[in-house]
């Protein structure tokens, strides 16, 4: 057995790596601070301008099923090599779109190219999460709330970057940023390391959901996860005297009873391992998990919308306050129009990563519960981010401003950083973590068809208003309002599918 202080310095290596990981491959929200100037260049609609930025989101997320199971099969060093290739290749792609090269076609490129940087960010997200959720299996919330974090901080770094350096050279912006990702990922995934089991021993998963409300394996029934060394690490890895009480008595309880609800022998059940289902068979079979992947669903779907059309709106808000609406703004207001833009977006992003790694934090305190602690289960912090989403949106329903904008930007932003902070963990914790890739990759199929049907609805909406002024943009509020109202109501209905399941999960502590 290594030495406690080779194993620890080993795994905060291993840990730096995987944010710095993080940190360059949240790209695809950085979309917004181009998004008008690639957009004038193509001469694209409103809708064709949601299309190709639909790219990026379908890339991120239906990516997310094949990522996750080459990290869990081939560990997240070659997934990071294959980060690095396709964000370098799509933004370099990007890069010459831009300057004319693929004109004739620049619709289909771009779209093509941004499909690739999503797919890029998906394998950066997933190699740096699923390797943290190996290494710390005892403080899941923070480690792998931190990189996270570090994602959702990707876009503020790279739009100061813009505002500094590249306020009217978006082709030199996208070429830098292609070879700062590519390089930051080809030194990072030298340090990774997923550190080897040691020991095996039979639990239960700790915040499993209760087989009341349909869960298929896995409950009530005990499943061979291996434990991190803690003899190694007792400093990472321990709980206190008080969470492994907790713990014991809830395995205790769970292995009385089979999934429905049957008096089971725990000798007889400790004596063999129960596959857990991972997966599509997973979601095809398991009523919680449908109903997490539904709430993410309703409330990523709004949240994507405005993140990928923040710079569409304060266009539409700020020309309609110029004098003439209809005369092309001037070299000053589109300057000033760039910094509005790199402004909201830097706001979500770093609300994003505030909400990201406080809630990761905040679960992993608040769920130990008894008198020291909260007593607030994971799903109830689910639960904040959702409320977080619906007021946003709701605000946004009455925006006349763009200083209106700011409390939509942060509302949103923590919202939609808070639901990816804490609901990874939930996944890890509910399902186990020796397929937490492939199972966090079918959740995150969610947001791809939620981000594209509110992104089609917003450009179907926009351009519908835009025909009025006979132009392709559209001035004034009445471009988004009704767009804000629908992501309303979505995301109300996402907080009540978190009610049912905060409550049909009350048993337990997730």
């Amino acid at each position: 057995m290594a030495p406690k202080h080779v194993s620890t310095s080993a795994r905060a290596l291993s840990f730096m790596a995987a944010c710095a990981v993080a940190l360059v491959s949240g790209t695809p929200y950085l979309y917004s601070t181009y998004a008008n100037q690639l957009t004038t260049k193509l001469e694209l609609t409103a809708i064709q301008s949601n299309i190709v930025a639909a790219g990026v989101h379908y890339g991120l997320f239906l990516s997310g099923p094949l990522f996750g199971r080459l990290v869990d099969s081939r560990g997240p060093r070659t997934v990071g090599l294959l980060s690095s290739g396709l964000l370098m290749t799509g933004y370099a792609g990007l890069s010459l779109t831009y300057s004319g090269l693929f004109y004739s076609f620049g619709f289909f490129a771009s779209f093509l190219f941004l499909i690739l940087v999503g797919m890029g960010s998906q394998a950066g997200y997933m190699t740096s999460v699923s390797t943290n959720a190996h290494n710390f299996q005892s403080a899941r919330g923070i480690a792998m709330g931190v990189p996270i974090a570090c994602f959702g901080l990707s876009a503020l770094l790279f739009a100061q970057i813009n505002n500094l350096f590249y306020k009217e050279d978006t082709q030199a912006f996208l070429l830098l940023v292609a070879k700062a990702i590519g390089g930051t990922i080809l030194v990072s995934v030298l340090f990774l390391t997923v550190f080897p089991t040691q020991v095996v021993e039979p639990v239960v998963q700790s915040e499993a959901a209760p087989a009341s409300i349909g869960v298929g394996t896995g409950i009530g029934q005990v499943v061979l996860v291996p434990h991190s060394a803690v003899d190694d690490d007792s400093t990472d890895l321990s709980e206190d005297a008080e969470d492994r009480r907790r713990r014991t008595q809830e395995r205790e309880r769970l292995l009385q009873v089979d999934q429905a609800g049957h008096a089971r022998n725990p000798t007889t059940t400790t004596a063999i391992a129960h596959q857990v289902p991972s997966g599509f068979q997973l979601f095809r079979t398991t009523h919680v998990a449908q109903m997490l992947l539904l709430s993410v669903l309703f409330l990523s779907g709004p949240s994507l919308m405005y993140v990928t059309n923040a710079g569409n709106i304060i266009r539409s808000i700020y020309r309609d306050h110029m004098d003439d609406p209809s005369v092309p703004p001037s070299d000053e207001d589109l300057i000033r129009l760039q910094q509005l833009q790199n402004f909201h977006v830097s706001l979500i992003s770093l609300c994003s990563c505030l909400g990201r790694i406080s809630v990761g934090l905040m679960s992993d305190v608040g769920r130990r519960g008894g008198s020291k602690w909260w007593g607030v289960k994971r799903v109830g912090f689910l639960l904040y981010a959702g409320l977080c989403v619906w007021l946003g949106q709701t605000f946004g329903s009455r925006v006349e401003s763009i200083q209106d904008l700011t409390s939509v930007s942060v509302l949103v932003g923590l919202g939609y950083g808070s639901v990816f902070g804490v609901a990874p963990t939930i996944v890890s914790e509910w399902f186990g973590v020796s397929n937490f890739g492939t199972n966090w990759g079918w959740i995150s199929i969610a947001p791809a068809i939620g981000g594209q049907v509110f992104n089609l609805v917003f450009g179907s909406l926009y351009d519908r208003e835009a025909q009025h002024e006979h132009t392709l943009e559209c001035f004034g509020v009445e471009c988004f309002h009704t767009s804000f109202a629908l992501g309303a109501f979505s995301s109300f209905v996402g907080v009540a599918t978190l009610i049912y399941l905060s409550m049909a999960t009350r048993t337990t502590r997730s």
